[in-house]
């Protein structure tokens, strides 16, 4: 059987990867998965339907193999790389310009996102920095480290930051977590109290 949601979203994740979604047509939609408009209205009431379905099969994929990844390595740092190397791959699917319409266009969508990753980020954090890695991470506060870090996030993995300073989200991203995790300085400093 022919899973015509899929094919639909599936469809408009490529064109958006080039075009953004803002762009992208449902006659663009039609061509490009060979089902007619009124088809594609019969699985979804408008393309904001369908750019809200692409959004959260991203964000349930993140979540499923973000939760895989972790659960998967015994060791804090391994359970951290192996969150970021799942959110690398899968940011891969919607490019900066598609993220900026959803920020631009569609500012409820954009709030769900940014909520999702806030909570999956401080969900891990929260949990290595207060038990589990105890024994590999400096003494810090888990609020403060989280709420720097998502401050951080919402600052630069941002599609306005990343365009404007041409980066790529893999560049940024791993950019922002290696500052995180190994700081600035070539060797361990202590702050004076």
């Amino acid at each position: 059987m022919i899973d015509y949601r899929q094919r639909i979203t599936a469809a408009l994740r490529e064109l958006a990867s080039v075009q953004g979604f803002s762009r992208v047509t449902v006659d663009d939609l039609a061509t490009r998965t060979g089902i007619s408009k009124r088809t594609i209205y019969r699985y979804f009431r408008s393309k904001e339907e369908i750019i809200v379905a692409v959004m959260e099969d991203l964000m349930h994929g993140i979540e499923k193999d973000t939760r895989m990844a972790v659960e998967a390595s015994e060791h804090p740092v391994d359970k951290i790389t192996g969150a970021i190397g799942v959110v690398l791959r899968n940011i891969r699917q919607i490019q900066p310009l598609a993220l900026h319409d959803v920020q631009k266009h569609f500012p409820q969508l954009w709030e769900r996102v940014e909520q999702f990753r806030a909570e999956k980020i401080q969900q891990i954090f929260e949990e290595l920095l207060a038990g589990d890695g105890q024994d590999c991470f400096r003494k810090v506060n888990p609020k403060i480290f989280t709420a720097a870090l998502l401050a951080c996030i919402r600052a630069v993995v941002n599609p306005n930051f990343i365009m404007e300073n041409n980066l790529s989200p893999e560049e940024t991203i791993r950019s922002l977590f290696d500052l995180f995790l190994n700081g600035i300085t070539m060797e361990k400093t202590e702050l004076n109290h």
